[in-house]
């Protein structure tokens, strides 16, 4: 203590803003054993057909009783940071579901990785909300204030969904992701970034604080929205990556639900090859769901040096953003 102030680490960062910026690691975390859905059926007495041929979803995961936003967001950050020497300098989480208001998740996780001094915020743009805290981090980057940010998406969102809702409830999952992003040489990284959000379509998608407090969804609108701003958001992203849609090697799409996601894939002209549908085994799961499908991908086939990928999300608010990233392997 100087005082009575405590004593502020230092923190060196540089003087000039980094110009590129890439993702230099990641890694996922999916809590407890896969659900499958004859479990949720007999909770929910929704159809097991309707699940898995209309929706197109097979198993989620579901946080354990004891665990927390801030357990699920600590592990997907330690799996990440027992692979990199390189320390953050920088905590962005997206949540829609914090442990409390007050304080910030990000700091709670921050303490637990030992990461003294590092700046830490929660980002709330829904299913949108990892793009979101990815320019975030990104444009304090360019700002020089940050050289190498942990971006994290976690959320534990069936416990704001009602377990009998035979509509909602086979809809979701819990889980966490993040990466670390670094310098990369020029050509590299982030090329193009777009953002977006409508209020007067807040209503769409809702966890209201009278009442239950739980979710409930238009669902209808909701894909409306999806099928017209997903393709609006990457066409501007890409162009302002220089990028054509064709070129794209993989496209993150958030899973609200795999029929929602080939659907997208099908409008802009893209393969389901190049758009994977990993939802089928993860649920929705929210903040989680960009950088938990990117991981998961990676690992099963890995992008290569050079390879071209987006991401694009649309979520409560309602919001929607899109990313353009030219994949770096160091080596």
């Amino acid at each position: 203590m100087v005082g009575n102030r405590p004593h502020i680490a230092e923190r060196t960062v540089g003087t000039l803003a980094v110009t590129r910026i890439g993702i230099i690691a990641l890694s996922s975390y999916l809590p407890g054993p896969s659900v499958g859905n004859s479990a949720v059926a007999e909770a929910t007495g929704a159809d097991t057909d309707w699940m898995e041929e209309r929706i197109g979803i097979r198993s989620r995961h579901y946080a354990q009783p004891q665990e927390t936003t801030q357990d699920l967001a600590t592990e997907a950050a330690h799996r990440l940071l027992r692979e990199t020497p390189t320390r953050p300098d920088l905590i962005v989480l997206a949540t829609v579901t914090p442990d409390q208001p007050v304080p910030a998740t990000a700091c709670l996780v921050q303490n637990r990785l030992a990461l003294t001094g590092v700046p830490a915020v929660d980002v709330n743009g829904a299913c949108s909300g990892f793009v979101y805290a990815l320019a975030y981090a990104y444009g304090l980057t360019l700002a020089g204030l940050s050289r190498n940010p942990l971006v994290i998406g976690a959320d534990i969102f069936t416990r704001h969904v009602d377990p009998s809702d035979r509509r909602t409830a086979p809809l979701f999952g819990d889980g966490a992701g993040a990466v670390l992003l670094g310098p990369v040489p020029n050509g590299y990284g982030i090329l193009g970034m777009e953002l977006w959000a409508e209020g007067s379509q807040a209503n769409y998608a809702t966890v209201p604080p009278a009442g239950n407090g739980l979710f409930s969804m238009n669902g209808r609108g909701v894909s409306e929205v999806v099928l017209e701003m997903g393709p609006k958001v990457l066409d501007t992203a890409l162009a302002r990556a220089g990028v054509r849609i064709e070129q794209l090697e993989r496209v993150i799409v958030h899973q609200a639900n795999p029929s929602l996601v080939h659907k997208l894939a099908e409008q802009v002209g893209l393969d389901d090859t190049v758009v994977p549908a990993l939802g089928s085994r993860t649920g929705n799961t929210a903040s989680a769901s960009i950088p938990l499908t990117l991981a998961l991908t990676h690992q099963e086939k890995p992008l290569r040096h050079g390879d071209l990928v987006a991401f694009v999300a649309v979520g409560a608010g309602m919001t929607a953003g899109a990313a353009v990233i030219r994949w770096y392997e160091e080596g």
